[in-house]
């Protein structure tokens, strides 16, 4: 992107257009003081967008529109255009060329472009954002701009210059436009809240007055409704016997006057008599409709009642398989007690053979005792040796008892193991045939379910085509409603346009009466009104209008005599004044000035823009024949200067330009617009038949659209029946699935008891097994040590051998009696262990047994529950059926009433024929009629009376209510009992209905408001954080790149020495302030203030031409920023810039030579008319390339 040129028209002291074109490198404007060098710089400021008086050297913003010299006059507007190349679409335009223009009026009026196209300062600085030229860029360079980057006062314009730098400018623009919406936003949610606190305290008082005037106005409309009806039939039965009456008084009085009237009546009777037949075929449809509904409710509901009546069936299978359970567990009590009786008195037996052994050993053990008193002459020795015998005896006595008891359990133990294994096997089996039941069922659910997948989706795709199809028959409604109404509004508008045009609204009164004269013939050769005999297309009626004015209602006549008739018709009616124009002295006016149709905006002339007759001709000469019609008001006063405001000029618009200058403009009066009245009548008419034509074809759609429908439905219906049966087939395998299921599980759970049983039963058999062998192991070892001892014994008793034998067989007896003892005891132990077993096994089941009752208890209550609901089911579907039979007779009633109103029909038919005979039966009866009738007029007009007084109805309006009561005394009670039940109400506020209508409305509505709020400032909360995430990224990494760059270019320029930039406050990145710390070669100087002018000159241009190696600008206007360097620092300077010119284009206001030598166009601005700047054009590098090609 680069600047092309420069065009300057009115700016300052650029009088005449001006261009100045620049290539890419330097180009230098040259000039003495005075002679507007800076006067570009302050024209491409001003043009992008400046709005400082102070920053463009003026006091007001006029003061930039050249003011005038001595010998040439102020203009009215400055403009300047900036030509930029756009190839790279560096700017979001499309288009290879970007101009951009800025025009300023005295008026105050100013005007921004691109590309010739209006915007506003909004855009140009959107436009140029984040590019180093917006209005905090760095593209313009002066000598206080120089200072503004340097100064200690001027930190925020610094930060500003280095976030242009940065590129976040746009994203500080976009964070503010964000933070003043979400102020906004917070204001409108507290303003929000306080409003809905408000409402709410209203809402629920509101309600409550609402719904009570609702009620007093149901009351109020019923209790009109049966009283207006009740009357009505009064004055039914009053009219028919009054109707009698006057037709047989007529019939005496006048035969024809009477039949004519009779003829009437029953017409009117025929009439009511077809409406009632066409509301009887309604109530006949509503009826079908009625029994249709109620049938398929009561289908439905027979549904649910098989469901639950299969439930049932699946609960008393559920009963039977608990009881045969129950059964199973009395049949193992039965044994279990039989077994226990058996062991209780297996003890007692033990028991008394206990006592019994218990006894011979005491007396056994007496005898002992007495030959060991014999024996007291032994040696301590033998009774040693007795007494070690007596252990070892006793203790092999209780090791066999120990191992007649194993043996026995072991045997009881494989006994229950044989058991356990018999039950096992049977569970098993029962398993098994309930997994094949399973496997049957899964199969026949697969089926259901499929087929409700099916029905399902049949249904949801029914019911989808049929929201479509029913959203496109509302949409078609509501197009054709739409359609009629725009029909008959433009109808409507054509109507009162034709209305306002038959009576000539808009003319003066004086031309209304003529007219009207001419059309009785009261006043001869009126041809009409200039308006109805020109014809003008409309879009130059307005212009047509403006031109002829008031002339518009001048009225066209053959000769000079019908004007002075008309003339004098209005003086002596008094009805006003009017123009004429005679046909025979009217004379036409032609244009005499030539070259205005190649004029810019030129039309034509106004009387070649309409058509009339072409003895009119003369006339729309003689009016608009010296009158132009002109585009625009601009057009208009162009044309009329350059003719010297000789002849009117009109507009499109209708603005006038006056011969002789004066102008007549503004907007149009509320009666224009009169001249296009007919062809927006034709218009609006031919728009009406067009949509006539278009409801006729919707019409057509929209039959077909329910006839779509209404077979959807009949589909949808025959879908929904299947889906109905599928579901029940459904439930009952359900049913049977879970029953199996449970029996499965019942049966695993016995299965498992029995196997931990036996498992249990097998660990004790292992047990007893190993403590077998380890008694006979020890029972072996004692018998041994017993055979020593005894020998021993015989050894030391020697001759004492009757008294050993006496002992040892008393010990042996002793022995073999303290076993028994030990025996009977230790089976007495498992008896008793046996009878607490089977205890417990019939305490276990009879609880199981408990358990399993009140599963039965509460399934037969469940059952008790379920036969409730289907007979409750059962009534409503009854009920639903018997309203299904009464929709039926109301068919067959309304079908009898028809077949009666036919009749009627037929019969009023029938006597209108017939009453022509009856006439001369009538006179007779006259005046005992005349005194009948007088009584029943009397009544009559009672009940008119006070059907007007109470409702403001007359009896015709009454009737048209059609409100007909079939019970009288049903309506009289009614009537009471409504009268009673609005005085119940009370004090009734009606305006509550729709108060609170609006009062709900609004809340709602503010609701919903709250709500968007709430979301609009979470969304701009998001995008604030955002943004200044971005911004702090895009900032210290365009911060620390500028500030390497500014080390470098300082020690460049200065030939050495340090600089560098820091952010004054690192943690606050966004608002942190910019320091500048610089040490010259040779000098330690740290504050900027105590340099030269020329010193911070070089700074400010470091950082200048550091920020543009960072983000380098498409071009940059430096105006006399080289005015406080000396030479050297100078050529430094144009040096460097040189360097610079790859990425920037540079335009350098100087009057220093060392840059002028670098540039390579220069510019000179001259002044040689005081006041108006001139420049010249040298190309610099054209006349160097010309140089070298000479040598």
């Amino acid at each position: 992107m680069r600047l092309k040129s420069i065009e300057i028209q009115g700016f300052k002291s650029f009088a005449d257009k001006t261009v100045l074109r620049f290539d890419k490198g330097i180009t230098a404007v040259v000039g003495p003081n005075g002679s507007g060098k800076s006067n570009i710089s302050d024209a491409v400021r001003w043009v992008l967008g400046e709005q400082s008086n102070k920053t463009l050297r003026g006091m007001k913003m006029e003061d930039v529109i050249f003011s005038g010299t001595a010998t040439r006059k102020p203009l009215g507007y400055a403009e300047v255009t900036l030509v930029i190349d756009n190839m790279n679409r560096q700017l979001e335009c499309d288009s290879d060329e970007v101009l951009i223009t800025r025009r300023y009026y005295r008026s105050g009026e100013s005007e921004y472009r691109i590309n010739n196209a209006g915007v506003r300062l909004k855009d140009i600085h959107e436009l140029f954002m984040d590019t180093g030229l917006g209005r905090d860029g760095y593209s313009m360079i002066a000598q206080g701009k120089i200072d503004d980057i340097i100064g200690t006062k001027s930190s925020s314009e610094r930060r500003d210059i280095f976030e242009e730098a940065a590129g976040i400018s746009r994203y500080r623009y976009r964070k503010l436009e964000a933070e003043r919406k979400l102020s906004a936003a917070d204001d409108n949610f507290l303003r929000l809240k306080d409003i809905l606190a408000e409402l709410e305290s209203r809402v629920g008082p509101l309600e409550e007055q609402s719904k009570k005037a609702e009620k007093f106005i149901e009351f109020s409309k019923e209790q009109e409704q049966l009283q207006i009806g009740v009357w009505l039939n009064s004055l039914a039965r009053y009219k028919d016997v009054l109707r009698e009456q006057d037709n047989k008084i007529t019939l005496a009085r006048a035969q024809y006057d009477d039949i004519n009237d009779k003829t009437a009546e029953t017409d009117r009777a025929l009439e009511r008599l077809a409406e009632r037949s066409s509301q009887l075929i309604v109530s006949i449809d509503e009826a079908r409709r009625a029994s249709s509904d109620a049938e398929e409710q009561a289908t439905r509901i027979d549904g649910d009642i098989a469901v639950k009546r299969n439930t049932i069936e699946h609960n008393c299978d559920t009963i039977s398989r608990i009881e045969k359970e129950i059964e199973g567990l009395k049949a193992g009590d039965a044994a279990t007690l039989s077994d226990l009786e058996l062991k209780k008195s297996q003890i007692e037996l033990k028991n008394a053979e206990i006592e019994k052994v218990d006894a011979k050993f005491t007396e056994v053990q007496s005898e002992l005792l007495n030959l060991v008193s014999e024996s007291d002459s032994f040696s301590h020795k033998i009774d040693e040796l007795n007494r070690e015998l007596n252990i070892l005896t006793a203790s092999t006595a209780e090791l066999k008892i120990g191992l007649t008891t194993a043996t026995t359990s072991a045997e009881g133990i494989k006994a229950r193991s044989n058991d356990i294994d018999l039950a096992i096997n049977e569970k098993t089996a029962l398993v098994a045939d309930c997994k094949k039941e399973l496997e049957t069922l899964d199969d026949e659910l697969k089926n259901c379910d499929e087929t409700v997948e099916k029905c399902t989706n049949s249904i949801n795709g029914c019911e989808m085509l049929l929201a479509k199809r029913r959203e496109k028959f509302d949409a078609i409604k509501e197009n054709i409603d739409k359609l009629t109404l725009d029909e008959s509004e433009k109808r409507r508008r054509a109507q009162i346009i034709e209305d306002l045009e038959k009576n000539m609204e808009g003319f003066a009164h004086s031309v209304k009466t003529v007219m009207n004269c001419s059309k009785r013939n009261e006043l001869r050769g009126i041809h009409g009104t200039v308006y109805q005999l020109f014809k003008v297309d409309n879009k130059h009626a307005v212009a047509i209008e403006a031109a002829l004015g008031n002339a518009l209602q001048n009225i066209v006549v053959s000769s000079e005599e019908d004007a002075k008739t008309a003339i004098n018709y209005l003086k002596a009616t008094k009805g006003g004044r009017a123009t004429f124009l005679p046909l025979t002295s009217v004379r036409p006016r032609h244009f005499k000035h030539g070259g205005v149709d190649n004029c810019d905006g030129y039309i034509g002339l106004a009387s070649e823009l309409i058509s009339c007759d072409k003895k009119y001709d003369v006339v729309a000469s003689s009016l608009l024949g010296e009158i132009v019609v002109a585009k625009d008001i601009d057009s208009a006063v162009s044309i009329a200067r350059k003719y010297g405001y000789n002849f009117k000029i009109v507009t499109l618009d209708g603005q006038i330009v006056n011969s002789g200058g004066s102008m007549t403009g503004g907007s149009l009066s509320k009666n224009a617009g009169i001249l296009s009245r007919t062809g927006e009548i034709e218009k609006l008419r031919n728009q009406a038949d067009k949509i006539a034509a278009e409801i006729v074809s919707e019409n057509e759609r929209l039959k077909s659209a329910k006839e779509a429908i209404a077979a959807l439905e009949g589909e949808l219906l025959s879908s929904k029946g299947e889906l109905t049966t599928a579901n029940e087939d459904k439930i009952r395998v359900l049913g049977e699935i879970k029953r199996f299921s449970e029996q499965i599980s019942a049966y695993n759970n016995d299965i498992a008891k029995l196997e931990s049983e036996k498992k249990q039963l097998n660990e004790r058999a292992e047990a007893l097994a190993l403590s077998e062998k380890e008694t006979n192991d020890k029972i072996c070892q004692n018998e041994s040590k017993a055979d020593e001892l005894n020998k021993q014994l015989i050894s030391l008793t020697g001759g004492r051998d009757t008294t050993s034998k006496q002992r040892e067989a008393l010990s042996a007896k002793a022995a073999d009696i303290s076993a028994q003892s030990f025996t009977l005891k230790k089976e007495v132990e498992l008896l008793s262990a046996s009878v607490l077993e089977l205890n417990a096994r019939i305490n276990g089941q009879s609880e199981k047994a408990d358990e399993l009752l009140l599963e039965i208890e509460n399934i037969t209550k469940q059952n008790a529950n379920i036969e409730v609901i289907i007979s409750d089911l059962a009534d409503q579907s009854a009920k639903l059926r018997e309203r299904a039979q009464q929709s039926i007779l109301s068919i067959e009633n309304y079908n009898t009433e028809r077949d009666g109103v036919e009749k009627q029909i037929n019969d009023l038919r029938q006597s209108e024929r017939e009453r022509l005979g009856d006439r001369e039966r009538l006179s007779g009866e006259l005046a005992r009629l005349e005194e009948r009738k007088s009584a029943m007029v009397r009544d009559y007009d009672d009940t008119i009376r006070k059907l007007y007084d109470e409702y403001g109805l007359t009896r015709t309006e009454a009737e048209e209510k059609g409100i007909v009561i079939d019970d009288i005394s049903a309506a009289n009670k009614r009537l009471s009992e409504l009268k009673g039940k609005i005085k119940s109400l009370g004090s009734v506020n009606l305006s509550a209905i729709e108060e609170y209508k609006e009062v709900s409305e609004r809340y709602e509505f503010l609701s919903a408001q709250l709500a968007d709020v709430e979301k609009s400032r979470s969304e701009l909360n998001k995008l604030i954080n955002q943004l200044t995430g971005q911004m702090q990224t895009l900032f210290i990494s365009r911060f620390d790149e500028i500030n390497k760059y500014f080390s470098k270019v300082f020690a460049e320029l200065f030939g050495g020495g340090n600089a560098e930039l820091k952010l004054s406050d690192p943690d606050n990145v966004l608002e942190s302030g910019i320091e500048i710390i610089v040490q010259p070669p040779g000098k330690n100087i740290s504050i900027i203030e105590q340099l030269s002018g020329g010193e911070k000159a070089l700074i400010a241009i470091s950082i200048y031409f550091a920020i543009m190696k960072v983000n380098p600008p498409p071009f940059c206007i430096l105006d006399e920023v080289d005015a406080a360097l000396d030479d050297v620092n100078v050529t430094r300077f144009a040096g460097y810039l040189r360097r610079m010119t790859d990425a920037t284009q540079y335009i350098v206001v100087t009057h220093r030579r060392g840059t002028m030598e670098e540039a390579d166009m220069l510019y000179g601005v001259t002044m040689q008319e005081k006041g108006i700047t001139k420049l010249l054009e040298l190309n610099v590098t054209q006349i160097e390339q010309q140089m070298n090609l000479d040598r």
